[in-house]
């Protein structure tokens, strides 16, 4: 894994907030709470990192839904001469 992939998500043990964990330069498990207190909570050892490993959960995927195709419209009526209109009689 490179600097900064995505390991997985956790609560943010300050206030709850569900976090991304991603991985640091030394390859250890990093939770950064964006959304709620800012907290950052780093580790120090390898058994630190195994502890916060094992609390991690699959990080949720982004959805990929395909758009579906716009229905096509009716064909419009084909517009009347000037002809037509003005006399009925079709051209």
């Amino acid at each position: 894994m490179a600097k900064g992939d995505l390991l997985g998500q956790m609560d943010c043990p300050l206030c709850g907030t569900s976090s991304d964990v991603k991985e640091d330069k030394a390859g250890r498990p990093l939770l950064f709470c964006r959304h709620g207190c800012k907290l950052q909570l780093f580790t120090r050892t390898e058994a630190q990192a195994d502890g916060m490993r094992r609390k991690l959960r699959p990080a949720a995927a982004p959805a990929t839904t395909v758009p579906a195709a716009p229905e096509a419209a009716p064909a419009a009526p084909k517009p009347k001469s000037i002809f037509e209109q003005l006399t009925g009689i079709p051209a």
